[in-house]
């Protein structure tokens, strides 16, 4: 009796350690500047009225589409909601959706890649960290499957990579992109062609993502619901194609795919007549990455066609509940 009480304390001591050690830890120059940037813009966006506009992506989001470009066109606010690739699209679209009213309009170029997550992939990201150590609330509003996950993945890397991102910030180290970089909408700033030409040749030679999109998959399930309760809360979703090399092959097959998707939902998706493909000069530090003069005149280009969208398909709430 006396082991087992031995061991059961041991386990308990072990559990308190694990707790807090990874309650002290943290990773400030990644996720806790992720939370920072969502703050900011959601901080933001509480600012605006509707009808406004929501850019939602990964980080080619962020890069590769400038808000003021979409507002002077589409005579509406906007904030550009997009943080990361690595963030599952359901903990991001949790985030925003008391923000999303009647009138309001959502672009999203999403990543490829994003349509391909299974649940692991979507419950595996940052986000848990960011649950973990500044999101509690919404973490203890899950299933107790998810809270498990949340503080089980903290590994050696996390330990690893918090303590060298702690000293790094002590030394005043700054990352390149940072929330200091964004706009007053939530846009990156500041990464002129100039400055990319650091990373012209890393750029050069990152694999191209040319995988298709799959007929099924846990995110779909995620971006089909959200589809379909924004149609009912009368907020149009417009799909886009996210920004690429115009050496990649973006297959018709997958457009049509994409297409059918948000159609079938009540929304729309448009595409660019070059399919959002650019010569790789226009990349800032990934292909997925424009630099400011392309995101520039990228998202001029996007906001005409989007504006006649939107023209086209104004939507009134129905009488399904939020």
């Amino acid at each position: 009796m006396k082991k087992l009480l031995w061991l059961a304390g041991l386990v308990l001591l072990s559990i308190v350690a694990f707790l807090g050690v990874f309650s002290v830890v943290r990773r400030p120059l990644v996720v806790d500047d992720i939370q920072k940037s969502l703050d900011y813009k959601l901080a933001y966006a509480r600012t605006l009225s509707s009808p406004k506009l929501i850019i939602f992506a990964g980080s080619n989001g962020r890069y590769s589409h400038r808000c003021a470009a979409f507002s002077t066109v589409l005579e509406r606010p906007c904030v550009n909601a997009s943080l990361a690739f690595g963030l599952g699209i359901d903990f991001q679209l949790d985030q925003w959706w008391p923000l999303l009213h009647a009138g309001d309009v959502v672009y999203m170029p999403l990543e490829y890649g994003q349509y391909r997550h299974s649940s692991s992939d979507m419950h595996g990201g940052m986000q848990n960290a960011m649950m973990v150590q500044h999101q509690r609330e919404y973490l203890w509003s899950l299933s107790p499957q998810r809270i498990a996950a949340a503080y089980g993945s903290f590994d050696l890397s996390s330990l690893i990579n918090g303590l060298i991102e702690m000293a790094l910030e002590r030394r005043g180290f700054e990352r390149r992109s940072s929330a200091a970089s964004l706009t007053p909408q939530g846009d990156e700033s500041g990464h002129t062609a100039q400055k990319g030409e650091a990373y012209a040749k890393f750029v050069r030679s990152m694999a191209i993502d040319n995988r298709h999109i799959p007929e099924h998959s846990d995110a779909l399930v995620v971006i089909e619901a959200f589809l379909a309760k924004a149609r009912r809360a009368g907020v149009t979703v417009v799909g886009g194609l996210p920004t690429l090399p115009d050496s990649a092959t973006v297959e018709d097959a997958d457009i049509e795919r994409l297409r059918r998707l948000y159609e079938r939902h009540g929304q729309r998706f448009v595409v660019l007549p070059n399919r959002s493909q650019y010569p790789l000069a226009c990349f800032f530090d990934s292909t997925y990455h424009l630099n400011e003069g392309c995101q520039q005149a990228h998202s001029e280009q996007v906001a005409r066609v989007l504006s006649n969208a939107v023209a086209q398909h104004a939507l009134p709430p129905e009488s399904a509940p939020r």
